[in-house]
């Protein structure tokens, strides 16, 4: 394998040093205009910035999170997916807003311990009460002061132990709920305390704390709603804006599912919780294609600037058309190229051909194909004077600035076998013309023409095939 084969940068969102730098379809604008829009407003609010999956909503809020602290904002940014193991998002909400109060030069943080203290009331309000136990085996209890040993006890002895436990547990319930109903008023009134403690902080800010919840969509669907849920009852306060960065598709897709809401005929839930959705500008899928392989061929060192184009750009972008994955999928793949990519640029061709789709051969029905299809990306005409291999070769050797192309050379070979090896008994010698053919484009040492994908799968799979060089 290439000694640089693992020249792959991973984002590093949590250091990004300057905002917007590899900015490919000019996000900055709607950053800037989202920030001019955020510090105009008057009151709380909760946006959803919606873009389907692959669209890049990550590197674009976490740039914005930069842009944001380069302005001087306050600016929260959460993952919402890696804390939705969390049964009440509540806490975790307020925990981040309590922590950028007291990174504000504006608030004290004696004002910021009552916060907390509040807040602390108001989860002590929103415990849920005791669950009772109603299976008699294999049943986990996670409860309060002695139920703990008592469920123990009843596994130990069995089932006469686990009736009277039921009985105590059952009492237990009852208890809790009679407590909680006499303290209603109380629970509202801490609620209320909270909210009032909440806005006096918030109205210190001189600007809006933006507060983004990336990932939403990846969530589970009951964590996800009573996430917004939450948002909305307890945290929609004068100067503090929430982001809710989602597939607003998706995420109604699984609500539905897991509630049988469907927003087609009781309208759209969020409506009630969301002020304002803002959708990502959509590009050109051509475009968007061709900056995303380009950037990351730059990035794992293939070409030595985004301006460049090889016949490998080529390559990937064919298949990309047809397969048309999201950007991080497409992204993925690039990356898995890099790891496992060699010195042999037929090699690489190859590799990339496997990668992006599994079926692919070095055949003439595929060779066919993936030549119609470049003769159509360059806009070539029937009325052209020349067959479509050779248009397609002079436009890839004009756009890459070389005289040879891998591409055409892979078609030509295996056309010149198929025109020259016709009949019933010139097919072992075909099979042997193929077998040399294909053996300078395999990984491996290749016995027969038959083993060829195989031996790519396996290496795929593993990357422990030697090169014979």
């Amino acid at each position: 394998m290439a000694s640089d084969q693992l020249n792959w940068i991973k984002d590093d969102f949590e250091n990004i040093t300057e905002a917007w730098e590899g900015d490919l379809w000019n996000r900055r604008r709607l950053g800037e205009q989202l920030t001019n829009y955020v510090d105009r407003l008057q009151c709380g609010a909760v946006l959803a910035l919606d873009a389907h999956w692959g669209e890049g909503k990550t590197w674009f809020v976490r740039h914005w999170n930069k842009h944001l602290e380069d302005e001087k904002h306050n600016v929260i940014y959460l993952d919402a997916f890696a804390n939705d193991y969390l049964d009440d998002p509540f806490l975790m909400i307020a925990a981040e807003i309590s922590q950028a109060f007291r990174n504000s030069n504006e608030i004290d943080n004696s004002d910021v311990k009552d916060f907390d203290s509040k807040t602390a009331s108001v989860l002590i309000s929103l415990a849920a009460a005791i669950p009772m136990i109603v299976a008699k085996a294999g049943m986990h209890w996670i409860g309060v002061g002695g139920a703990g040993e008592i469920i123990q006890e009843v596994y130990n002895q069995g089932k006469d132990v686990f009736d009277v436990a039921s009985d105590e547990i059952a009492s237990k319930v009852k208890e809790q709920i009679e407590k909680k109903i006499e303290n209603h008023h109380i629970e509202k009134q801490t609620i209320q305390d909270f909210k009032v403690e909440l806005a006096e902080l918030a109205d210190k800010l001189e600007k809006p704390l933006v507060f983004i919840i990336d990932e939403l969509d990846r969530c589970r669907p009951d964590f996800a709603i009573r996430l917004i849920e939450r948002i909305k009852h307890f945290f929609d306060i004068q100067n503090i804006v929430f982001i809710l960065v989602m597939n607003k598709k998706q995420l109604s897709q699984s609500i539905k599912k897991y509630y049988g809401y469907d927003s087609e005929l009781n309208g759209d839930y969020f409506e009630k919780f969301i002020d304002f959705t803002i959708e990502f500008p959509h590009i050109d899928q051509h475009k968007l294609y061709e900056e995303i392989i380009k950037e990351q061929l730059y990035r794992i060192g293939e070409i030595p600037s985004r301006n460049n184009c090889t016949e490998l750009f080529f390559w990937i972008l064919n298949f990309q058309l047809n397969k048309e994955y999201n950007s991080r999928e497409l992204i993925r793949k690039i990356n898995q190229y890099a790891i496992l990519r060699t010195n042999n640029l037929k090699l690489n061709f190859i590799l990339i051909a496997l990668i992006f789709d599994e079926s692919f051969e070095i055949s003439i029905s595929h060779l066919n194909k993936i030549i119609n299809d470049f003769f159509n990306y360059f806009n070539g005409s029937d009325n052209e004077q020349m067959t479509k291999a050779y248009f397609v070769e002079q436009k890839i050797c004009q756009q890459t600035h070389t005289q040879n192309s891998v591409i055409c050379e892979i078609y030509n070979s295996v056309h010149k076998i198929e025109e020259y090896f016709t009949t019933i008994g010139q097919q072992s010698q075909k099979a042997h013309a193929l077998k040399n053919l294909l053996s300078q484009y395999c990984i491996g040492k290749l016995k027969n023409y038959k083993d060829f994908k195989d031996i790519w799968k396996q290496y795929i799979k593993t990357g422990l095939f030697e090169i014979e060089e």
